[in-house]
This record gives C-alpha cells, structure tokens and sequence, in this order.
C-alpha cells in the first residue's frame, strides 16, 4: 500500500469512527456501514483534494452521510471537525460548510519522497489475470494511415498501462491477408506494371536502400489498391476480372498465388518496420488467411444447431431477435465474411491463450458489428460471454476531414512521423542545450525519440472515443500540451540534477514546506491512483493529463523557487522533489508508449 493511500485510509477511519458512534443508530443502509474498504467510500467517506490547496490537503464533503440520517451536512461537517485532533499524520481539521478539509503533516507528506522510485505506481489490479489486447489491424496490399497509428498507439498504451496494473498481457494483431481488397489491389498490379518492375528490382541491397525500398512498395501497393477500388466501382469489365482474382485467391490458384505471396510479404515487412519504429511487438499475428475456412465451417455447422439462419442463398445471424441487427455470415457466392471469420478468430484465441477478457482496439464505425459478434459468439462459444469487449477509438484527420484508403486521399502513417521530425530537426537546431549532439547519428536519434513522443501523446491526451483533426504545430511546441514539452521537462531537470552533482540522496527532511512544494508532492502521491484510474477506464488520456499537470507544477514552481542557490537543507530537499518529478515523468511517458531524453 502506498503512503497516500494509508494516509486516506488513517483519515477515513477517523471519519467512521465519528460517525459510527454519533450517527450508527440512524443510519439506514443495509450494508455494514463501517467496514474498512467498500463501494460505500465512494459516497460516504471519499477524499478529494480541494480546488484550492488554501483549504487543505484533501475534503470529504458531508451532504451522503447527511441524506441518511437526515441531518444537516452543515452541522455533520463542524462535528466531525471537532472531534477529529491532531496526530501524526493530521495536522489540523477546518470545517467549511459542508465540507471537512484536512491539513497534513509536512513531515509525513515529505516521506513520499522516500518512496519514489522506478517501479512507482505499479499496481496488483490484475493480480497475474491474463488479458489479449487485440490492435493495429492493418490491411495487407492497403496503405497504413494515420487511423492505423492511432490504433497500434492506443493499443500499445494500454498493453503497458494495464501491465502496469498487473494483468498479464497478450498483444495480438488481426490482419486481412484475404478478401476482396487484395483482389483490387492484385487487380491494380496487373494494369501498372512498369512501376511495378521498378519496385520489385531494387537496383542495390544496401541497407539504407532496402529500408527505403519498403517504403515504396508500401506506397506502390496503396496506390494499386486505390486504382484498383476506383475501376471495380467504375467498370464492371474490371469488376468482374477482380471478382475472378479474389475467387482465386481463396481458392489458392497458381496463377495469383506467386504474385500475392510475394506483395503480402511486401506489406507485413512494412508493418514490422513500422510496429519497430513505435516501440510495440505482438505476441500473436492472426491472419483472415487462417480464419475463413475454419469460420466457414462454424457457420455451417451453426445453421444444424439453429444459430444461423439461410436467407436468400446466403446465410446470416437474426440479430433482430436480440434487438439488434441482421448480418450476413456467408455470402450468396459462398464465401465467408468478416462475421464467420470472427467466430474462428475467437474460437483460436480462446483455445490458444484462455484469456480472462479480450479487448479489441477498433474504430467505432465498428460498434453495432461488435454487437451482433458478441452476441453470436455467445452461441457458437459460449464461454465468450462478458469475456469480449469491444473498445472503440474516434476518427483522426490532419485538418482536412475523414481519410479514405479506397479513394486514395489517405494521411499516411510515416508521412505524419516524418513531417513531425521535420520540425522537431528545427527546433534541435536553435536549442542551444541540444548541440552537446554533435554526432549527426546522435541528433537523428533525439529527433526519432522526440517525434515518436509528439505523435503519441498528441493521440493520446485525447480520450480513446474522441474524434481528433491533428495539428502537427500543436503536436511539437515546447510550451504547450504536448510530448516535446513532457521531454523538454524531464530533461531540463536531469541538467538541474547535473549541475547539483548529487552523491548521496537523503530521504528525510525537516523543512516547511510552501504551498507549491506541498502541492507537486500531493500530485507525486496521486500517481498510483492515476495508474489504477487509466488502468480501470480503458483510458491513456487519465496518465497524460497528470503528466501535463504535473511538468506544468515543476515549471511553475522552478519559476518562483531557487532550487541550486538555495540554503543547504532547502537545497537538497528541493533536489529532491524534482527528482522525484523526472522519476515519475519517466513512468508516466514510459506508459504511454515513449521515451525520455536527457538533453534537448
């Protein structure tokens, strides 16, 4: 347990016992009213910190206790105060209107400092549980947009947040090697081949030229699919050769199989590089190519036992009769859709790894398909039941509307990274603390770190449901909401800590505290509780606006207080602190998918 959390738990006793032997006979709920933990805190005895430090360190309004016993909150909240003294952990208690507000002991409230260290905040919430996180999902033979990166984004916070709570986490990825879209891409392929031998035949093996190889295969198979796309909706001739290619396909005919193999692998190489660049890794890859066929099969099979239904030459799952919709499992043509291939896709995961819940990072165009997949697979798998979850993610745009990979008019992925590292090379440049960089491999290392930073955190501080239209200025400034500025924190710190040339930390202080110490050591207490927050609500944007608030409490601070020209108990208590700081931002930014630097 940590130390905030005996704190709240010394006070909220204290609280009990009041109201136990004053109020007992009066309350009426049915539940012991007094046990130590409980839903019942959450009304009757939660703390809160007040929005102004001014009235103590943390308020327990009065007005739940009061509705039970029909008393005036007024009147609960003076009595509680008078009866609570002062003790080793309470300095004072102060009654104000409804509200009981608590002043800490300075001394207890700088032990936290002690305890701060590079596991901080880790949690048992999981208590070794197994959880699949399902995310990223890219399409082979499609391009990888900006959508794709705030999935694979998302995703990857979630792995470390939730692992961080100690789930055990399994990273899965779901990718569509087969259907239709290969088709048109193939399809497209056939009717753009001299750029197709240019992209085949890299003129040099060098390294820095296979890289950029992989890059314009990536762009040249986008392209094909969109052209490809265009002409099935535009020429029934091209319509009809691309229905024949994808029939093929399925089929595995020697004809396509050559040319599919070869741009699949084209297209999982690009995600690899790309999933490197990000800092993620998958324990499974599943492919639509191992699940169409045994899909197939679970729906036929599920038509015998009255689980699906045919209709019309295909066959389909009557969400109707369970208020929700009608789909389509298998087509007229025979062939399995996404739904079929769904049901194996959770048949492998359950068999392969038994998690206790699966989470599917999707898009939330996707939120009435996740309900009649749920709900069918509650009958084809029933031990699914409450154990699938679908977690939906908003839009994102770079200010110019929803992006469209059939039509071509994509943002893609690494096209944002690179415009953003752009920038960040900009500001390296007219940083002065950052030319100690003057290895040019060393700068191209910070810009990586600091770009990848400003992508994440710009998706991140975003609740996971919110549209986003990203502003790539927004995304890198070095003073505002943004990831350059939790690095810029973080290391502007660590060259405070440099200067001081700190040997040996002590982890007891006798020093008053002023009000913005006390405050930036309140906030340092909460991270656990943020942890378990972020971890509960499915929700990296809870860790990103504490770390804003709290890189915003050290500069504030910084600002008005001498830390190196301080006295010498000050001195190294404040070093302290912000030590403290640059530990927590570094758990906090790790958390959230990146990395700190020591200079910038």
């Amino acid at each position: 347990m940590y130390i905030i959390e005996k704190i709240k738990l010394h006070i909220r006793n204290k609280i009990r016992k009041i109201v136990k032997k004053e109020y007992s006979t009066e309350f009426s709920r049915l539940v012991d009213p007094f046990s130590v933990q409980g839903p019942e805190d959450i009304d009757f005895f939660s703390l809160q910190q007040p929005p102004n430090l001014e009235f103590g360190d943390f308020s327990c309004q009065t007005f739940a206790i009061a509705a039970d016993v029909h008393k005036s909150p007024i009147e609960i909240a003076k009595n509680i105060a008078n009866k609570i003294k002062p003790d080793g952990i309470i300095k004072s208690v102060v009654a104000a209107g409804p509200y009981v507000n608590f002043i800490l002991q300075e001394k207890k409230l700088s032990e936290i400092l002690g305890k701060i260290n590079g596991q901080y905040g880790s949690l048992k919430l999981g208590r070794g549980k197994k959880l699949m996180i399902e995310f990223a999902h890219p399409n082979t033979h499609k391009a990888f947009h900006i959508g794709h990166l705030r999935n694979i984004i998302t995703g990857e916070a979630l792995c470390r947040i939730l692992g961080n709570a100690g789930y055990k986490i399994i990273r899965a990825n779901y990718q569509g090697d087969v259907g239709l879209h290969i088709a048109k891409c193939l399809w497209g392929i056939t009717q753009m081949q001299s750029e197709f031998a240019k992209v085949i035949n890299p003129p040099t093996a060098r390294a820095v030229r296979r890289a950029r190889n992989l890059d314009e295969r990536a762009v040249f198979l986008g392209k094909a699919y969109a052209f490809g796309s265009k002409n099935y909706e535009e020429n029934e001739k091209a319509k009809a050769e691309i229905i024949e290619i994808n029939k093929k396909i399925y089929a595995g005919d020697k004809s396509v199989k050559k040319l599919y193999q070869t741009t699949r692998q084209w297209s999982l190489q690009y995600f690899a590089k790309i999933y490197k660049r990000v800092n993620t890794k998958f324990d499974r890859l599943y492919f639509e190519s191992e699940t169409f066929a045994p899909g197939k099969k679970i729906v036929t099979d599920g038509v015998k036992k009255g689980i699906f239904k045919l209709s019309d030459g295909a066959i389909i799952f009557e969400g109707g009769k369970h208020g929700l919709h009608d789909r389509v499992f298998i087509n007229s043509e025979g062939n399995p859709t996404y739904e079929a291939k769904d049901m194996a896709l959770a048949q492998l995961q359950f068999s392969e790894y038994n998690p206790e819940k699966i989470l599917h990072v999707v898009s939330k165009e996707q939120t009435e398909y996740f309900k009649v997949i749920f709900k069918a697979l509650e009958q084809v798998l029933p031990k699914s039941k409450n154990r699938e979850t679908h977690l939906p993610y908003g839009w994102v745009s770079l200010k110019g509307g929803k992006m469209s990979s059939r039509l071509g008019n994509v943002v893609l992925g690494e096209f944002l990274i690179e415009e953003i590292k752009e920038e960040i090379i900009k500001i390296i440049k007219d940083n002065k603390s950052a030319q100690v960089f003057t290895n040019r491999a060393d700068k191209e290392k910070l810009a990586e770190k600091i770009s990848i930073a400003a992508v994440k955190y710009a998706f991140l501080k975003n609740g996971i449901d919110k549209d986003i239209s990203f502003d790539i200025n927004e995304s890198v400034s070095l003073s505002g909401n943004s990831g350059p500025y939790l690095l810029y924190t973080y290391a502007r710190i660590k060259s405070i800590l440099r200067k001081a040339k700190i040997k040996n930390a002590e982890t007891h202080y006798n020093v008053s505290l002023q009000s913005n110490e006390k405050q930036i050591l309140l906030k340092l207490a909460l991270f656990p509780e943020i942890t378990m927050q972020a971890a509960e609500q499915y929700d990296p944007s809870v860790v990103a606006k504490y770390l804003f608030e709290l890189a915003q409490s050290f500069n504030d601070y910084y600002h008005r207080v001498p830390v190196l020209k301080a006295a010498t108990g000050e001195r190294q208590f404040r070093l302290a602190l912000i030590n403290a700081v640059a530990v927590v931002l570094q758990r906090g930014v790790e958390l959230l998918g990146f990395e700190t630097v020591e200079r910038m």
